[in-house]
């Protein structure tokens, strides 16, 4: 649906933090002021989304945004969060079984889940989700919000699942949407995807790292911006990591 895909890329993708316990080790621990700034914020919409869904219980926009960042709280660790959010899903699913942006984000939930799951059903928690993305990728193979859920999850999963083919495909998509059709992607959406894709880049060894986080640092950032210092933390690191890349934006 149009209205929640504007809806869900200028407020909820940026947040997502998609993780699903042992993830690809990182360039550097990001400050606990950083990540402390960025889970306030995430709780602070957390808490408006509540009080308006409570004065609008029916408002399907709003039970989407909610779930969303509920994904998110759920991947910095929150089980709680992470059981609301896959129930939210999964009452949306039922609602709107052909709705892929819906699909999407209930796959995601299911890996979140996976986390906190007993260790026998970990991987089929995790295997659940991947089918679910994936299927939500069929029915809508165009629609930039299910794309990009996709890329992230993928992207951020541990290498045994085999998801990073799934993740380099899916922002080479990604990227060549941006530049077929920019009008689809808000600047914040834009510095989160250039973000994610140079992290993951960086993860794999790849000095297009450089490039791609100095993109996402030359965007102006939002007033309630918390991806700053950690845009300024992996460039840092990718940069002395590949010292003689060249960048667009340097």
């Amino acid at each position: 649906m149009q209205w929640r895909r504007i809806l869900a890329v200028t407020v909820v993708l940026p947040w997502l933090g998609l993780t699903l316990g042992a993830t690809h080790a990182r360039a550097n621990d990001l400050p606990a002021d950083t990540l402390n700034a960025e889970l306030t914020v995430k709780n602070a919409e957390k808490a408006r989304l509540e009080k308006a869904i409570a004065a609008n219980p029916t408002d399907t926009a709003l039970r989407f945004q909610l779930g969303a960042v509920l994904c998110d709280l759920g991947a910095d660790g929150d089980e709680a969060a992470a059981d609301e959010a896959l129930k939210l899903f999964e009452e949306l699913h039922k609602e709107e079984p052909k709705d892929a942006e819906v699909l999407a984000f209930y796959g995601n939930a299911c890996t979140i889940q996976a986390k906190f799951s007993f260790i026998l059903t970990k991987l089929s928690w995790a295997h659940d989700g991947f089918n679910y993305l994936d299927t939500a990728i069929k029915e809508a193979p165009d629609d930039v919000t299910v794309r990009v859920i996709r890329a992230l999850n993928s992207a951020q999963v541990p290498d045994f699942l085999d998801r990073e083919q799934i993740a380099r495909e899916d922002f080479a998509w990604i990227m060549k949407r941006v530049t077929d059709r920019p009008q689809d992607f808000t600047q914040e959406l834009l510095r989160s995807i250039y973000y994610y894709a140079g992290k993951f880049a960086l993860a794999h060894n790849d000095s297009k790292a450089v490039e791609l986080l100095t993109e996402a640092a030359a965007i102006p950032s939002s007033k309630d911006d918390t991806l700053t210092p950690k845009i300024d933390n992996y460039l840092k690191t990718a940069r002395a990591k590949f010292p003689a890349t060249p960048t667009k934006n340097p």
